[in-house]
């Protein structure tokens, strides 16, 4: 699942720790610029300029430097607090929660210009951006999926769910989602598929507790799920699933770059793993980390900064504002 070829789930407050660690956040998309500029937005849906929102001192800025072969994107928002969902795959817009698990809350789509949608929510969890860069995959706080129009802000409901996490938006309009028995206690999450077309699910794994997918370049899922003896990274196939890797009982926040790359958080270190059968080797201490589109660096928070680092450990961009690859979502510290 879970949080840059970021994962469908990462982090969800659960019942079980092993949950608590992984589920909430944190699936990997590219995404073209949206443009804000439409017609009138809905009833409800409010648009502001870049001047109006200097004015009203809401301005939102985004900052981006290329790091490795991915664009590393720094979000000045006036609002301490925002939550920053999905960043579009060339850095020029950005999907932000006013909150994140409440019965309402506000998503605010921000553009490299200045530009601003405010589209009321009944709560957010999470938000993808489709491969176009037109609408948006958004998880409510009652982990029902919406469809949000970049443009004009206009939202549908496709389905009541519940689901959790940030969805995997495919090619042909499929989602990629973790389904849940309730988003207050995700005991059980099962990795499927919806159609949006016919509304339907397809169940893609047979594990009971799956904490996050991840995108391979191969066109391969790497899935993220609990197993007896611990965490394990597991390859899923149209032919079946083959074990990858197994991280123990102690391995949280586990991110895999499409290139096969897996990075976990242990005991308040960051841990990598570089190929199937490789020991793990220490990138320093931190939380959460995220890959990049490319898989050459990963990003970690460390006390209140968002790091990037390379692949040995070293710090290649650092942020005390809310910030991420381009092309994420789910997989932001």
């Amino acid at each position: 699942m879970s949080t840059t070829h970021c994962g469908i789930a990462r982090r969800y407050p659960s019942v079980d720790p092993r949950i608590a660690a992984f589920v909430a956040g944190p699936l990997i998309v590219a995404v073209l610029a949206v443009s804000l500029a439409s017609a009138e937005p809905p009833s409800g849906v409010t648009r502001m300029s870049a001047a109006d929102a200097e004015r009203a001192g809401s301005a939102i800025h985004l900052l981006k430097r290329a790091v490795g072969g991915s664009i590393f994107v720094q979000v000045e928002a006036p609002a301490k607090g925002m939550r920053l969902l999905a960043i579009s795959a060339d850095g020029t817009n950005v999907a932000l929660a006013d909150q994140v698990g409440e019965v309402s809350g506000s998503l605010t789509l921000a553009d490299g210009n200045g530009t601003q949608l405010g589209i009321p929510m009944p709560g957010l969890l999470a938000a993808s951006f489709a491969a176009d860069g037109t609408w948006l995959a958004v998880v409510d706080g009652r982990g029902a999926l919406w469809r949000v129009d970049a443009a004009s802000g206009r939202t549908t409901l496709l389905a009541d769910g519940p689901f959790i996490g940030s969805p995997i938006i495919e090619g042909d309009g499929s989602l990629l989602m973790l389904a849940v028995p309730s988003v207050e206690a995700p005991y059980e999450s099962h990795l499927v598929r919806f159609m949006a077309a016919t509304g339907s699910l397809t169940r893609l794994s047979d594990r009971e507790l799956v904490y996050a997918a991840f995108p391979l370049d191969n066109g391969d899922l790497a899935i993220v799920a609990h197993e007896p003896d611990g965490t394990a990274v597991h390859r899923l196939t149209k032919a079946g699933e083959q074990a990858l890797v197994g991280l123990g009982l102690d391995a949280v926040n586990v991110t895999v770059a499409g290139n096969g790359h897996v990075a976990f958080e242990r005991s308040g270190e960051i841990l990598a793993i570089d190929a199937p059968g490789s020991p793990p080797r220490s990138l320093g201490a931190g939380s959460r980390p995220c890959f990049a589109p490319d898989g050459s660096s990963v990003l970690i928070r460390r006390g209140n900064r968002t790091l990037a680092l390379d692949i040995a450990g070293s710090v290649l961009a650092a942020s005390d504002q809310p910030a991420g690859f381009a092309a994420s979502a789910g997989c932001l510290p």
